[in-house]
Formats: structure tokens, sequence, C-alpha cells
């Protein structure tokens, strides 16, 4: 079996608390608990792991868009060779992490997270812990979602730029969900500068 990242629009309005619903009927739909892992519900994906035969895959695809909504993305999550810079690559992942796409993003920053050395490592290591508990939290999982941004916050460190984004003030958003015991979704934003992404 080959294991697939499959996205479906949420245009019914789920939230994290619908995962073990949502869960229970794609489960049905497909026929066995071993086709689907690591449920996830975002403003607007509901998104799992599909484990599914290559034959079998559009069968899949076709009872989902069918029974609960239309197919976003249906990707296999093999590894795959990048050709991405460490800047192309940092942008692609903060772009994934601000779309609610925090497992993809996660994945992505680890690509510049291995090489990396010192406070930069750190830092993204940070970055990924930040998305991390977010996937967490799309999994209604609260308890660990706070639990990974403290994680977070200390990898973060005191630097208020990291490459052009913001993380001063994500560091303040982590801060204030700490203290209210409360997750809630967080953007990562750049620095406004003439080389941020936003200016060019």
């Amino acid at each position: 079996m080959i294991r697939y990242l499959a996205r479906l629009a949420n245009n019914q309005g789920y939230t994290p608390k619908d995962v073990k619903m949502i869960q229970a009927k794609v489960r049905e739909l497909l026929g066995s608990a071993e086709k689907i892992g690591n449920l996830r519900i975002s403003t607007s994906a509901i998104e799992f792991d599909l484990f599914a035969e290559k034959d079998d895959l559009n069968k899949s695809k076709n009872l989902l868009e069918a029974e609960i909504s239309k197919v976003l993305t249906l990707r296999s999550t093999e590894p795959r060779a990048s050709a991405r810079g460490e800047q192309e690559a940092l942008q692609e992942g903060i772009d994934l992490f601000n779309q609610e796409r925090f497992w993809e993003a996660h994945e992505l920053l680890e690509e510049i997270w291995h090489p990396a050395k010192g406070v930069e490592r750190d830092t993204i290591q940070g970055l990924i812990l930040t998305a991390a508990a977010l996937v967490h939290y799309q999994k209604n999982e609260k308890a660990v979602c706070i639990s990974i941004l403290g994680r977070a916050m200390t990898k973060l460190g005191t630097i208020d730029n990291f490459k052009g984004l913001d993380t001063k003030r994500l560091r303040a958003a982590i801060e204030q969900i700490l203290k209210d015991n409360t997750p809630k979704l967080l953007q990562i934003e750049w620095v406004r500068t003439k080389y941020s992404p936003q200016s060019s």
C-alpha cells in the first residue's frame, strides 16, 4: 500500500471537534479502519493519510467526492528529491503554514532544518514545532498542542527576525496562547523590508 495525503474541501464548516465523527464516516465509507490515519480539520480542508493501492486510488477518490466533499489534493507522501534552495523552501513552508497546511509545512521545513547548525537550526526547529503543535490542534488534541508550543517557544530563542520572518511577533502570539492555556490558529508574518516576499 502507498500512503497518500488526501485533502478534501471543508465546505460544511467542520471544526477540530468533529474529527472523530468525520474519521468514523470516512472509515465506514472506505470499508477499513486501516485505510486512513491522522485526520485533521482546518478551516478550509479535511486532511488525512490515505493508504491505498495505486489501482484503488480512483475508486477511493470517487467515493470521497460522492459522499464527503471535493478532493483538493491527493498525492503520495513518498519522499521526493528537492531542488529548492533554502530561502525558497522557507518561503514555501511558511506559505503552507499560513494556509493551515501545518503537516505539509512541518515536512517541508525539515528539509532546511537537517543541514542547519546553531541558532539557525534551533529557530527552524521552533518553526517546525509550532507547525507540529497546530497539527495537534487540528486533531482536537489541545493539551498536546500547548505542550509542543512550550517547546517551540524555547527553540525560537530571542531573535526578532529570522531570514525575513517576524519571529518576535510569533513568539508573542505563542506566549499569549501559553498564558491563556487556549490554543488558536497562528500566522507567521514576514518583516516588511524591501527584501521581504510581500514587497517583491
